[in-house]
C-alpha cells in the first residue's frame, strides 16, 4: 500500500511541470477564482525546518502573478490530522517568506485534494486556534474528493490536468474492500478498457483539441497515465493477479517520445502564428486590390 501511495504522490507532484496554462485551470477550478492563462506562477520552497532541526515536505507551493500563494497537498488515505499538517507546512512557509523586520505572516490558501472516497472526509476541516486572552481564530481548510466528481463534472471545472487519476477506478476493479485481489469478469474486462480509452485518454485529447491544454501538456498527461497504469497492474500482478491483463490494451497508451512532443509542440508554434498570418495575407491582399484599382485607373486615363 505504501508503494501505491508514494506512485500517486509522485504523480501528483509531476503535474506541476505542465504548462502555466494548465496550471491555473487547476488553481480556478478548485478555489473558484479567474486568474487569466497568462498569470505568472512561481514555486516556493517545500522544504522547511523546525526548532528541533526536523524536516518537512509539503507537496505543492505557488504564487500566482506574484501575490497570491497557493498550498496544496494530495492525500491517498483519509488522515483527521491533515489539517494539522497543512497549518504546520503553512507557518514554516510563512516564517521562510516573511520579510527582513517585518511582523507579518503571510499564510497561503490551502486545499487538500483526496484521491480516494471515504465516508469521514469533510467537505472542509477546521483548526480551532485559541490565543490565550485575545480570541480565537478558526483555519479551514477546503477538500476536494477527486472520486465524487464526475468526468463531466472534472471537465467543467478545467481540472484536466487530474485525468491520470481516473485510474485510481482500476482499482475497485482489481481490488476488494478488504485489499484483497479479484479476478475480472468479461463486464468488469471491459470497463478497465473503457475507463483507459474513452474516460482518459479519450479526454486529454478532445481537451487539447479544444485548446483547453497544451498538445505538450496533453502528451505529458498520457505519459502519467501511463506510468500509473503500468504500477497499478505490476503491483496487481505481483500479488498474484491476471497476468494475461498485460495485453489488455496494447498500444492504447504509447509513452509519448521526445520526438512527438517536439512535432506537437512545433504544431502548436504553427497555431499560434496562424492569426498574425492571416493578417498579413489581408493586408497583402488589401494591397493587391488597391494595385489592381490604380492600374485600371490608369489605363482609363489612356
Amino acid at each position: 500500500m505504501e508503494e501505491i501511495k508514494d506512485i500517486f504522490d509522485r504523480t501528483f507532484k509531476r503535474i506541476f511541470s505542465l504548462s502555466n496554462a494548465a496550471i491555473l485551470s487547476l488553481i480556478n477550478g478548485l478555489f473558484g477564482t479567474a486568474y487569466p492563462p497568462d498569470s505568472s506562477i512561481d514555486y516556493m520552497n517545500r522544504e522547511s525546518t523546525d526548532a528541533a532541526l526536523k524536516h518537512h515536505f509539503a507537496d505543492i507551493f505557488l504564487v500566482v502573478s506574484g501575490e497570491h500563494p497557493y498550498h496544496l497537498e494530495a492525500q491517498v488515505v483519509y488522515d483527521n490530522t491533515i489539517v494539522l499538517r497543512v497549518f504546520e507546512y503553512g507557518f514554516h512557509h510563512a516564517m521562510d517568506r516573511r520579510q527582513d523586520n517585518s511582523f507579518r505572516l503571510d499564510f497561503p490558501e490551502p486545499a487538500v485534494i483526496y484521491l480516494v472516497d471515504s465516508p469521514q472526509i469533510p467537505a472542509e476541516s477546521t483548526l480551532h486556534i485559541n490565543f490565550h486572552g485575545q480570541g480565537t481564530f478558526d483555519y479551514h481548510v477546503r477538500s476536494f474528493i477527486y472520486p465524487r466528481h464526475t468526468l463531466e463534472e472534472l471537465e467543467q471545472k478545467k481540472l484536466i490536468v487530474l485525468i491520470p487519476f481516473q485510474m485510481l477506478r482500476l482499482r475497485a476493479i482489481l481490488y476488494d474492500k478488504s485489499g484483497h485481489i479479484k479476478f475480472p469478469t468479461r463486464e468488469e474486462f471491459q470497463q478497465l478498457k473503457e475507463i483507459v480509452t474513452r474516460d482518459i485518454m479519450n479526454s486529454i485529447q478532445a481537451n487539447a483539441t479544444a485548446g483547453n491544454i497544451t498538445y505538450a501538456d496533453a502528451a505529458k498527461l498520457a505519459d502519467l497515465a501511463n506510468g500509473l497504469y503500468n504500477q497499478i497492474l505490476t503491483h496487481y500482478q505481483n500479488r498474484g493477479g491476471d497476468q494475461s491483463m498485460g495485453v489488455m490494451l496494447p498500444g492504447a497508451i504509447e509513452l509519448p517520445h521526445d520526438d512527438i512532443i517536439f512535432k506537437l509542440e512545433k504544431l502548436e508554434d504553427l497555431e499560434k502564428k496562424i492569426p498574425a498570418l492571416t493578417e498579413k495575407n489581408a493586408a497583402l491582399a488589401d494591397e493587391n486590390a488597391r494595385l489592381k484599382a490604380r492600374l485600371a485607373e490608369l489605363e482609363g486615363k489612356k
